[in-house]
């Protein structure tokens, strides 16, 4: 019984635990810098195209060479405003700090209205950090702010590793929010604003205003179309110089912004190549481009996040239960990369982010954790089995000590060769149970048979077969006092009874209980041990002795009195008439003895195989039996092949057979008849026949022919002729002992022909030879 299995509770309690780690882990939307770096890969298999509608014009190094270092005058940056008003642009941002007041007032005031001429300029608002949470804004000059269509917040917060991901559409304090620059720069171009705006929103502020409180909403995750420099961007240098094209600016949105890496505003993106980082004012030109365009990416909800997870991680679990180890493996590694599919289908083609970490991590700790279970489960499982059969002796108590090497492998040698051992000694019960001679079955308490050797189907066939019913078998045998035989017998266990089959067929049944080990259900152990030859050869012996008490002792008998009537009155019989007819009783016992003796002979003493001629045997026959027929006026008509009638066999033995048929013939063929003596071929076999014209005999003796001691009368026949009935015996027993067969047609007043039937080839006699 396996006492190491986990209990059903337990196992599910642990499977509950993990599905509700998962659970939260997926409500958690990511885990840190792997699914940030998963969401980098899949960004740039989905970056969308940039828009040609925007256009940057930066301050980059060449500016800064020509025009001088920063930060530049505001007269300077006034000529930029104007020279890009005069292209007709539909939206004017400008990116730049311009939280501190000029020196000179008018100089901010002619900037104002510079920009107030153009109609069309939004201004940022840039955020400080005062302390660990406590936000500040930073607005532009007030003539600059006021002289502004619109201002936008510039805010940019890196994720933890230091890369720009996403940005707040809205941010604020507890009184005041404002919008994202890019936003305010579409609806100042005029342009269709989505609605409602993308993005995932958080919850609004509750109660009154509190200063000091930031708070920011509507967060998306940004599609770049590319590295830095992927927009089109026009040198400050240049416009200042005046060698802008004319409509090169007209009716785009021209954001103005410093992409020189000495100035500091730049960073880096998920699309970031060779440690070139974006300037702030590209990254605002993204989002402009994303809410235009609508490829925007928002984070999948929490409750979103985790139900994927759990449905990831569950459609797992049935395969680490029900799959062999490497097939798990393969069932983990499909769910994770379905994950990481899922993760980056839903990203490009739906612009939602699902953070695939959760997922794959919690089927790795799921693999992880239910193959260390089946290990310490097989680790104890081999302990528990190797000392159950140390305690049977299938090892010896000391082995596998000693040894060096991984304990689990040291485990499964051990009871690899322990196995081993018994696989062997099943090998060789089941080959001992399979070579038994007689019939062996284990059956089981319902009837159905467990196990059965050779012998059992080979006498009973598919009744004896595996899973057959016993009481099939049964059911063909009758017992020897009457009735016939079920499952479960009404015979005690280890006692023997006789029964019989249909034909004739005789057993011996025994049957034992044999437990069961280690649980197992016990069984029946059957045997059928097949006595047909015994019960016959005990029958033989009893007709045996039944016939030679009579004959033998019928001439001693007469022999005595004979004595008896000589010595009474010797005058009633001469000595020469008493000692013939002694005589003649001491040769019918002498014949008899012998004739025994031969048919005994036959079945034991090797053959004496040679080359014979059939014909030569027949006529040999014929010759020692003609003075018997000419006594009878008989005529011995032979019918044989010229070419001859070649074969194998011991010769003394085939004439002596032929001999007794053609005697046969002669002793109850009627005075001046014939019989044929015939030798021909028949298919692959010699046939010797002889037939007579004598009174035939009846069907129903024709089965006792060739029984030893049977001698068969003919109805109407004044008396049966003389003999001991071992002739035609020992005839079949000859033909039987040289791989042929002997028959009989007859039928009464149409006279008799036996047929004795012998191969050509003599390969068998050879073989029956050594045999003995």
């Amino acid at each position: 019984m396996d006492t190491h299995r986990p209990r059903p509770l337990v196992q599910g309690a642990a499977v509950a635990a993990g599905l509700c780690l998962a659970v939260v882990l997926g409500w958690q939307n990511g885990l840190g810098r792997l699914d940030a770096a998963l969401y980098d890969l899949f960004s740039r298999w989905g970056a969308p195209t940039p828009s040609p509608e925007i256009v940057l014009v930066a301050i980059d190094e060449r500016s800064l060479a020509q025009v001088g270092r920063w930060p530049w005058s505001r007269d300077q940056q006034i000529d930029l405003i104007e020279r890009i008003s005069e292209q007709a642009p539909a939206a004017i941002g400008i990116d730049l700090l311009l939280s501190e007041p000029s020196p000179d007032p008018t100089v901010d005031q002619r900037m104002a209205e510079a920009i107030q001429r153009s109609g069309n300029v939004v201004l940022p608002v840039f955020t400080a950090r005062l302390g660990h949470q406590e936000i500040q804004a930073m607005m532009p000059v007030p003539p600059l702010a006021q002289a502004a269509r619109a201002l936008g917040h510039v805010s940019i917060e890196p994720d933890p590793d230091g890369v720009v991901r996403s940005v707040y559409l809205k941010e604020g304090s507890g009184t005041r929010h404002w919008d994202h620059f890019g936003l305010v720069l579409l609806r100042v171009a005029g342009a269709a604003m989505p609605s409602p705006l993308p993005g995932n929103r958080a919850p609004e502020p509750a109660g009154a205003p509190r200063p000091g409180v930031w708070w920011r909403t509507d967060w998306i995750q940004i599609a770049y179309a590319g590295p830095a420099g992927t927009y089109p961007a026009i040198s400050a240098a240049d416009v200042l110089a005046g060698r802008l094209p004319d409509g090169l600016l007209k009716g785009r949105i021209v954001l103005v912004g410093s992409t020189a890496a000495g100035l500091g505003d730049v960073y880096p993106t998920p699309l970031s190549v060779h440690q070139r980082f974006m300037p702030g004012v590209e990254i605002s030109a993204n989002v402009v481009d994303n809410l235009a365009s609508g490829t925007a990416r928002s984070m999948a909800s929490p409750w979103m996040a985790a139900a994927l997870t759990l449905i990831l991680v569950g459609a797992v679990l049935p395969a680490l239960w029900l799959l062999t180890p490497a097939w798990a493996l393969a069932a983990s590694t499909a769910g994770v990369a379905a994950a990481l599919a899922v993760s980056g289908a839903l990203l490009i083609g739906e612009r939602l982010w699902f953070a695939p970490g959760a997922a794959g991590l919690s089927i790795v700790l799921f693999y992880l954790a239910w193959n260390w279970r089946r290990l310490e489960h097989a680790a104890n499982y081999l302990v528990d089995e190797l000392r159950r059969l140390r305690q049977h002796g299938a090892v010896p108590a000391d082995e596998g000590q000693g040894r060096r090497g991984d304990l689990i492998d040291r485990r499964i040698r051990d009871l690899a060769q322990a196995t081993g051992r018994l696989r062997d000694m099943q090998a060789f019960m089941s080959s001992v149970i399979e070579s038994l001679p007689d019939a062996a079955l284990a059956v089981a308490e319902d009837g159905r048979i467990l196990l059965a050797n050779a012998a059992a189907q080979r006498d009973f066939g598919q009744a004896g077969a595996e899973g057959a019913s016993m009481s099939r078998l049964l059911r063909r045998l009758t017992l020897i006092t009457g009735g016939p035989l079920d499952w479960p017998i009404p015979i005690a266990p280890h006692q023997s009874v006789e029964c019989r089959d249909a034909a004739g067929r005789a057993f011996l049944f025994e049957y034992a209980r044999c437990a069961g080990l280690g649980g197992a259900a016990p069984a029946w152990i059957v045997t059928l041990v097949e006595i047909t030859a015994l019960r016959d050869a005990e029958r033989k012996r009893d007709q045996a002795l039944r016939f030679l008490s009579h004959d033998i002792r019928s001439p001693q008998g007469a022999i005595l009195a004979l004595l008896d009537l000589y010595r009474s009155d010797p005058s009633e019989l001469s000595q020469e008439e008493l000692l013939e007819r002694i005589r003649r009783y001491v040769l019918r016992t002498q014949a008899l003895a012998e004739s025994f003796v031969e048919l005994a002979k036959v079945g034991t003493v090797p053959l004496r195989a040679e080359p014979v001629d059939g014909v030569d045997l027949m006529l040999d026959a014929a010759d020692e039996c003609w003075s018997l027929a000419q006594a009878k006026g008989i005529e011995l008509a032979t019918d044989l092949p010229d070419e001859g009638a070649f074969m194998a066999g011991d010769r003394s033995l085939l004439t002596r057979a032929l001999v007794n048929l053609i005697g046969n013939a002669v002793k109850y063929s009627p005075p001046r008849s014939r019989i044929d003596c015939r030798v021909f071929l028949a298919q692959d076999h010699w046939c010797m026949a002889v037939r007579d014209r004598g009174r035939g005999i009846a069907p129903e003796d024709q089965g006792r022919l060739f029984q030893e001691f049977s001698r068969i009368g003919t109805p109407g026949a004044p008396a049966v002729e003389p003999g001991f009935g071992l002739g035609l015996a020992f005839s079949k027993a000859v033909a039987e002992r040289h791989g042929g067969r002997i028959e009989c047609e007859s039928a009464p007043g149409r006279g008799s022909e036996f047929r004795m039937f012998l191969p050509l080839a003599a390969a068998h006699l050879q073989h029956a030879s050594e045999e003995q």
